[in-house]
C-alpha cells in the first residue's frame, strides 16, 4: 500500500513539472530568453518540453563545433560546477559559461535536496536573431528579477514533494571524455525514431565497428543496442503520455519494430505495459483538468 501511494506521489510530481515546463513557454516570451533543464534523475527530461532538454542557440552550437569537441566544457558548467554552487548557496547564481555567456541557474529543491536545476539564458529556444552567431546576452537585472521569480515558484512547487531515487533508472547522464562517442550519443539522441545501426554510427565516427562498439560501452557504461533501445522507450513514453497516436503508431514512431516488441521493452525497462503506462499518464493528465488522450 505504501508503495502505490509512493507512486501517486510520484506521478503528481511529474504532472507538475510538465505544467511548469508548459508554462515556461510564455515566460520566455515575455523575458526574450530559453530555458534548459539538467536533472540528477536524467529520467525527468521526459516530462519538460523537448526545446527544454538542450541548448540550441545557434551561438552555442558554434562554440561546441561539429562533432561537439567542447561539449565536456558545457556539461561541466551545468552539471559540475553548478551543481555544487547552488547546494551550498543560496539556489540562485549567476555566472559565465566557459564561453562567456551569461547563464541564470535556479535549483530545484525537493525534500532537501537538489534534484534538478533550471537555467535560463539567451542561449535555448529564443527568438531567431538577425545574425545567427551574434554573441547572446541579456542584462543583469533582467536575470536577477527572473530568478527570483523562478525560485519562489520552483520551492512552491517542489520543495515540499517526495521524489523517489530511481533504482534503475531509464536514462542516466553520460560522461564521455571521447568525442567521437559523445557526437554518436548525441546523434542517438536525437534520431533513436530513425534506423540506426552501429555500422552507420561507426562510419559517423570514423571507427571500425568493433572499436566503436567496444568504445561506446567503456565511456558511457551501455552496449550500443541497449542505449539505443532506452531512447526510443523513453521517446515512447513522451508520445503516450502526450499524443493521441495509437500504440502501434508510438512504436513506429519511436523506432521501435511494432506493438509486442514495445511492451517487452516496456516490460524490461519499466515494469510496467505500455498501455498501463497510457493510463497512468492519462489519469494524471485529466486530474490537471488536460484532455486525455486516445488509446
Amino acid at each position: 500500500m505504501l508503495e502505490k501511494g509512493k507512486m501517486m506521489l510520484k506521478a503528481d510530481f511529474l504532472e507538475k513539472l510538465r505544467t511548469f515546463s508548459e508554462e515556461l513557454k510564455s515566460l520566455g516570451t515575455l523575458f526574450d530568453c530559453g530555458f534548459v533543464w539538467h536533472f540528477t534523475d536524467a529520467d525527468l527530461l521526459m516530462n519538460v518540453l523537448p526545446e527544454q532538454s538542450e541548448h540550441r542557440h545557434p551561438y552555442c552550437r558554434m562554440i561546441k563545433g561539429d562533432p561537439y569537441r567542447e561539449l565536456m566544457l558545457c556539461r561541466h558548467f551545468h552539471d559540475d560546477e553548478s551543481f555544487g554552487a547552488l547546494r551550498t548557496g543560496s539556489g540562485i547564481r549567476i555566472a559565465e559559461c566557459h564561453a562567456g555567456v551569461k547563464t541564470l541557474a535556479v535549483a530545484m529543491t525537493v525534500a532537501g535536496d537538489v534534484k534538478g536545476i533550471l537555467f535560463a539564458g539567451p542561449f535555448a529556444g529564443g527568438k531567431p536573431r538577425s545574425q545567427s552567431f551574434q554573441f547572446p546576452s541579456l542584462p543583469d537585472e533582467r536575470l536577477k528579477r527572473l530568478g527570483a521569480y523562478l525560485k519562489m515558484r520552483l520551492d512552491n512547487l517542489f520543495k515540499d514533494e517526495w521524489l523517489p531515487e530511481s533504482k534503475q533508472p531509464l536514462l542516466t547522464p553520460l560522461t564521455i571524455s571521447d568525442r567521437r562517442i559523445l557526437w554518436a550519443a548525441h546523434i542517438m539522441r536525437k534520431r533513436c525514431g530513425e534506423v540506426l545501426t552501429a555500422r552507420r554510427m561507426a562510419e559517423t565516427c570514423e571507427l571500425s565497428v568493433s572499436r566503436f562498439l567496444h568504445l561506446f560501452h567503456s565511456e558511457t557504461g551501455y552496449t550500443f543496442s541497449d542505449w539505443l533501445q532506452r531512447l526510443r522507450v523513453a521517446r515512447a513514453c513522451r508520445l503516450l503520455t502526450d499524443s493521441p497516436y495509437q500504440l502501434a503508431e508510438i512504436a513506429e514512431i519511436s523506432g521501435i519494430r511494432d506493438q509486442s516488441r514495445m511492451t517487452v521493452l516496456f516490460h524490461r525497462y519499466l515494469k510496467i505495459t505500455p498501455r498501463e503506462y497510457r493510463i497512468s499518464s492519462r489519469r494524471n493528465n485529466h486530474a490537471g483538468g488536460k484532455t486525455p488522450a486516445h488509446k
